[in-house]
């Protein structure tokens, strides 16, 4: 995403390194750190100085080849791994929660009660009089708004789109004839959760939802917004009713994802894929382009561009046939 958008989101900061991490179980390296000052937070690889960030395990350390953090949460034993490029590294039991524990210092989400910013609202828009419109929404050209809709604070719908009854969109720029269907909710915060030494949290999530040209929601589907980064959906993608999204998710151009599709956190789903019903995608897998995967399979590994995968787990087509054949084979002679 880059730096915050601050048609969502505030800005609290420059912290000190000192207040930031105040009644959190984390060792400085060294007093003299202490007075350092921080901006924002962000993802490791792509962080700059004057900002904060963490490292989850040493499986990720590859992050840190492009990090320029001013200080990363890290546990003890990949300490040596964050110094080794002059970042301050903060020790702690729970980097991914500490993270969120400041996180939650450092920016403010603007809710619908914001009144900072003029809405625009083209002439030739249709916006229904039950319909609840945050501040600093920018709405385009024969953009239809349904009774009892609620756009949320920054919002900008692109010309020609349709949003459905009921439908709740918040921190999302949407465009052009776009179609959403009634009860879709757009751009709420995605299922991130961490523990530390002060119980459980939620991550606070500060990206946002960024939907291309003639996209289609059904009804009742869940797109989150990015937690750091942001959920994109691209040019031409349909998605079906009860479909749920998570944080950080790419979808390429043309996808299309049937009824009850459940895609995790971070998964890439390449252009021109299809997922058939009720299929479900573990976290940061995946999909290269063409893809095809069956209703009903569970997908746990990558997906090579153009093969057509099925099953639980879901495996290339073939493979999974041949080992239904030979289930119903054994099953058959079982009973002889």
């Amino acid at each position: 995403m880059g730096m915050l958008d601050t048609r969502f989101y505030k800005a609290n900061g420059p912290f000190s390194l000192s207040d930031l991490i105040d009644g959190l179980d984390v060792e400085l390296p060294h007093e003299k750190f202490a007075d350092e000052l921080i901006h924002s937070g962000s993802m490791l690889s792509v962080s700059v100085p004057g900002q904060i960030s963490f490292l989850g395990s040493k499986r990720h350390k590859s992050q840190v080849d492009t990090a320029r953090a001013t200080a990363c949460f890290v546990q003890k034993n990949n300490a040596e791994i964050v110094g080794n490029k002059h970042i301050i590294p903060l020790i702690s039991k729970t980097p991914k929660a500490h993270f969120g524990r400041v996180m939650k210092k450092l920016v403010s989400p603007l809710y619908l009660h914001s009144t900072k910013g003029a809405s625009t609202i083209a002439q030739s828009a249709s916006v229904h009089a039950t319909a609840v419109l945050g501040a600093g929404v920018i709405i385009e050209e024969n953009v239809v708004i349904s009774p009892y809709a609620v756009i949320g604070p920054g919002v900008q719908i692109g010309a020609g789109t349709f949003i459905g009854p009921h439908v709740h969109i918040e921190y999302t720029i949407v465009g052009q004839d776009c179609k959403i269907k009634s009860n879709a909710i757009i751009g709420g915060a995605g299922f991130g959760v961490a523990t530390d030494e002060n119980g459980i949290m939620d991550i606070p999530h500060i990206g946002r939802v960024i939907m291309g040209d003639n996209v289609t929601i059904g009804s009742q589907t869940s797109i989150d917004r990015g937690q750091l980064d942001d959920t994109e959906l691209g040019d031409g993608v349909k998605i079906d009713n009860l479909v749920q999204i998570g944080h950080n998710v790419k979808i390429g151009a043309n996808a299309v994802l049937a009824g009850q599709v459940g895609v995790a956190g971070s998964c890439v789903i390449g252009k021109g894929v299809q997922l058939g019903g009720a299929v479900g995608l573990a976290d940061h897998i995946t999909i290269g382009d063409g893809a095809f995967v069956a209703a009903r399979s569970g997908v746990m590994h990558d997906i090579p561009a153009g093969e057509t995968w099925s099953g639980l787990p879901a495996m290339p087509i073939r493979q999974h046939m041949r080992m239904v054949s030979a289930t119903r084979k054994l099953s058959q002679s079982s009973k002889k």
